[in-house]
């Protein structure tokens, strides 16, 4: 839409935003949010939290954020600021790099019979407890100074929303907690407040982080040491929480043990409550299992890619139905993608997809 206007209104828009830069100072309507709510698959529409908020903001504000990220961005690359073992929204990295990570410890692991545990963590409302104060900060911490500081303090503060089902619209209701929902720049900032999360649990300790989506894991051949290092390292990460006022979610944590033998009863606690052990866990849309063999994952593709190649047969056709070029970009788009995602990690099993699906054929 920007780039067709004309350029008298490209002018105003570029005005505008060097006077919001100079006097740090945000229009309140960028600072307005309309919540649209929808429904989770399967859940009951009765209750509140089984609705996905979705933000309506400015797009001119969205366009000045995608200026803001990229300069703090660069300054925090520039500078090595961010963690290495933080891969989420950072130029040149992706899932893939936790994922490799993590996939290539375990391997070691059983290759070299010891024994490896894993927690993966996930924090209770990551995005809307976050105390923006703390952002600050640690935005402060950084020596993120002057413009870009006052920039992102008054887009953080006096925010309101209002809620829309249908054609009804709710009242104002200001937002006192949390980074705005639907913002460009929020993932950045909560990337920026987790960053340390893993930094204080000691050596020898494996980490991985792709924003909120956490792992944390120590291997060795000597299974109480193992087991006792890990516990110290869940206790650090709890106490981080508390203090940057966070809170691990301990029904959606849980941990699993890689080995080639049977091992026995393992506890992990947090918040004084027992972890979860799983055989099998979904990282970052790869799913784990206790001897990586991969097979929960290939029949995860199987079933998903089955339930594409049914609905391309049904709306396929000589005389009627989609035509060649429409199936193919269904392929691509559905199938091809689902099976390419993390497809060099799990190695010989896409084989095993590959002669699944022929037989679909």
């Amino acid at each position: 839409m920007v780039k067709k206007a004309p350029d008298n209104v490209k002018e105003a828009i570029v005005g505008l935003f060097n006077k919001v830069w100079r006097t740090g100072v945000l229009p309140d309507g960028w600072k307005q949010a309309v919540v649209l709510p929808f429904a989770k698959p399967g859940k009951d529409p009765g209750k509140a939290d089984s609705y996905r908020p979705i933000a309506l903001t400015s797009n001119l504000c969205k366009l000045m954020e995608k200026m803001i990220v990229k300069r703090l961005m660069f300054f925090l690359e520039s500078s090595g600021l961010m963690s290495e073992a933080q891969s989420g929204f950072r130029r040149g990295r992706s899932t893939m790099d936790a994922l490799v990570v993590v996939s290539t410890e375990i391997a070691k692991a059983l290759a070299m019979k010891e024994k490896m545990v894993v927690v993966y963590f996930d924090i209770d409302k990551a995005y809307d407890t976050m105390w923006r104060e703390w952002v600050l900060i640690k935005l402060s911490a950084l020596g993120v100074r002057g413009r870009m500081y006052n920039w992102i303090l008054d887009f953080l503060f006096d925010r309101y929303i209002q809620v829309r089902a249908g054609t009804i619209l709710s009242g104002r209701y200001e937002v006192v907690n949390g980074t705005p929902q639907g913002s460009v720049i929020s993932p950045v900032l909560f990337t920026i407040m987790i960053d340390d999360v893993f930094r204080d649990v000691g050596r020898g300790m494996g980490v991985a982080l792709y924003a909120d989506d956490g792992a944390l894991w120590k291997r060795g051949r000597n299974e109480k040491f193992v087991m006792r290092k890990m516990q110290e390292a869940v206790g650090v990460v709890e106490d981080w929480s508390k203090t940057w006022g966070f809170r691990m979610s301990v029904a959606k944590s849980s941990f699993m043990v890689y080995s080639r033998r049977m091992v026995g009863e393992v506890w992990f606690y947090m918040y004084g409550q027992e972890l979860e052990r799983v055989v099998e866990f979904k990282y970052l849309g790869l799913w784990f299992d206790e001897r990586l063999t991969w097979s929960r994952h290939v029949e995860f593709i199987e079933q998903k890619c089955r339930k594409v190649l049914n609905l391309m047969r049904a709306v396929a056709g000589v005389d009627w139905g989609a035509d060649r070029k429409t199936l193919l970009c269904m392929h691509q788009a559905l199938v091809r993608s689902t099976m390419d995602y993390g497809r060099f990690i799990y190695g010989a099993a896409a084989k095993t997809v590959l002669q699944r699906l022929d037989r679909v054929h």
